[in-house]
This record gives structure tokens, C-alpha cells and sequence, in this order.
């Protein structure tokens, strides 16, 4: 009996995880298509060349791009595009100063999504997992820049 009880229990815990995955990242998603519609947001963008490990032979180029209010100074996303073989695109969305989702985009490659929660994966879509963290590594990153530039 209590064999099945148990059984049971760990079936509910891990549906209800499910749940409650799909109903978080919908509600990250939601909240970065806010970001995107939000007309409001100081941009800078910075371009240049990409190197090898050495520095000397240009291998590519990127375009970044921060978007942040103006009042607060709160980071609201960032976009970075690397040009090399091909071109990918990451996006990086923040709230409260807090990163919560990663999207990396190229042509011909289903976009791979990561959600985040206190600086940790909490989801995935499409992502290995040493791309997972490579990404969550740049995102922290990225936000530290934007916190030692800009505020």
C-alpha cells in the first residue's frame, strides 16, 4: 500500500512540475514580449571586431545592443550579435535587475531558450548543456558591464 502511495506522490510532484514549468516560462516569455514593446528604453549600441584567442587575425564582427530606462537605470535587455561563419543572435532580458531569459537565435536552427531563476537554468528548450551555461556565464557578464558603466 504505501509502496503505491509513494509511487503516486512522485508521479504528482513530477506532473505538477511540468505545470508549473510550462506555466513559468510562459510567464517569462510574456514578460520579455513587454520588454520588446516597451518604446520607452534608452538603447546604446557598440560594434566591432572579433579576434582570435591571440588578438591578432580578425575573425568576425558583433553589434551590441543595451536597452534600459532612463530614470532607474535599470537593465531591461540585451542584444548581441556575433557575425563569424554565420550570424547568431542572443538576446538577454532582465527585470529587477535580475536576469530571467536567454534566446539564441541563427538561421536554419530552432531558437534555443533558457529560463533563469537566481542565476540558475531552470529550463531549457533546444540548448546542450554546455551551451546552457556558456550563455548563463555571458548573461551574468554582460550584466555586470551594464552595472559598471552604467550605473
Amino acid at each position: 500500500m504505501y509502496k503505491y502511495l509513494s509511487l503516486f506522490a512522485i508521479a504528482f510532484i513530477i506532473v505538477s512540475c511540468g505545470v508549473n514549468k510550462d506555466t513559468t516560462s510562459k510567464n517569462l516569455e510574456s514578460q520579455a514580449i513587454k520588454i520588446n514593446a516597451n518604446k520607452n528604453l534608452i538603447e546604446t549600441r557598440t560594434e566591432g571586431v572579433l579576434t582570435d584567442n591571440e588578438g591578432f587575425k580578425d575573425i568576425g564582427s558583433f553589434k551590441y545592443s543595451v536597452f534600459y530606462d532612463a530614470t532607474t537605470k535599470d537593465l531591461s535587455k540585451i542584444i548581441n550579435i556575433e557575425i563569424i561563419d554565420k550570424s547568431i543572435t542572443e538576446s538577454y532580458y532582465f527585470a529587477d535587475n535580475k536576469l530571467f531569459l536567454i534566446v539564441s537565435e541563427a538561421v536554419q536552427i530552432p531558437a534555443k531558450k533558457i529560463y533563469v531563476h537566481n542565476k540558475k537554468i531552470i529550463s531549457s528548450e533546444s540548448v546542450e548543456p554546455e551551451e546552457q551555461q556558456l550563455l548563463l556565464e555571458k548573461g551574468i557578464r554582460f550584466q555586470k558591464e551594464f552595472q559598471n558603466n552604467y550605473k
